[in-house]
């Protein structure tokens, strides 16, 4: 069994990423389970210890039954050759050795937080930057607890970690470069079929592993929306994002932004990241 671990910030081209990776033979996707465990969990969760803080996801009815717990459970118990789990690492609340295992490969893809909390989405805003303080409290804590689980898959696995940073699926060119040295890490081989997928409109691929929450997402919030209509990596550059207008506009915003840079700087620093 080959487990293959993608941990993420919010609006890193993820989802394509594992659009790419679930067209690999044999293979399962466990799609978000642990991050809506730990907002909505029936235990051990958001809902149940601060629901104070969970503002318009109290209204996302709690499946009885699933939690953190469960759905590691769930995870191991799955007998498929090709394990894919993508998911926020914060989640586990530091209980990494329960999923990841010692021969793992751990993808940890970063994008830099001009671009995360400035998405395209007309709701980015709401969702990925004012929804995050009021669930996180500190913005950092997506590139926060990539810091830190980096450094907990180095005294875990044998395999050392890969960072991606998301500016390199940003063209076909490079994105093949990085789905190839994922397959080199991973003992899989590459093959052009891995490239192409198909569009599933509103949903997301429905023989992936997804709880009821992150299923609906795209079509309240459009999350996963321009990865679901596509059917293969594009060429798309940067925006330009203008910090002085934004310090003026939004003077919070543009310093979380700034700290956030910070950590985001450093992660990309560190050995482990893929250089094309």
């Amino acid at each position: 069994m080959v487990q293959i671990n993608i941990w993420f910030v919010p609006r890193s081209r993820s989802t394509a990423l594992t659009k790419c990776l679930s067209n690999i033979p044999d293979s399962k996707v466990f799609f978000e389970n642990l991050l809506w465990a730990y907002y909505l969990g029936d235990e051990d969760s958001m809902y149940t210890d601060t629901p104070e803080q969970l503002g318009a996801l109290l209204e996302v009815p709690v499946v009885p039954g699933y939690n953190k717990s469960s759905a590691i459970k769930q995870w191991r118990e799955d007998t498929s050759k090709v394990k894919i789990l993508k998911d926020f690492i914060f989640a586990f609340n530091g209980r990494y050795e329960e999923v990841i295992e010692k021969d793992s490969v751990n993808i940890f893809l970063v994008r830099d937080p001009e671009f995360v909390y400035t998405s395209f989405l007309p709701t980015s805003k709401v969702y990925f930057y004012g929804m995050a303080k009021t669930l996180h409290k500190d913005i950092g804590h997506f590139f926060q607890t990539i810091l830190d689980g980096i450094e907990a898959v180095t005294k875990i696995c044998d395999n050392p970690p890969m960072i991606i940073d998301s500016a390199q699926l940003a063209t076909k060119e490079s994105s093949i470069k990085v789905v190839k040295a994922i397959c080199e890490k991973a003992g899989i081989e590459f093959t052009e079929s891995l490239l192409t997928w198909k569009a599933t409109d509103d949903v997301l691929d429905p023989n992936w592993v997804v709880p009821g929450p992150s299923a609906n997402a795209n079509m309240t919030q459009g999350f996963y929306a321009r990865a679901n209509t596509s059917t293969g990596f594009e060429d798309s550059k940067e925006r330009f994002v203008d910090m002085e207008k934004m310090a003026e506009e939004d003077a919070q915003m543009a310093e979380d932004i700034k700290a956030c840079k910070l950590i985001f700087q450093k992660i990309i620093s560190l050995p482990y990241t893929l250089k094309l």
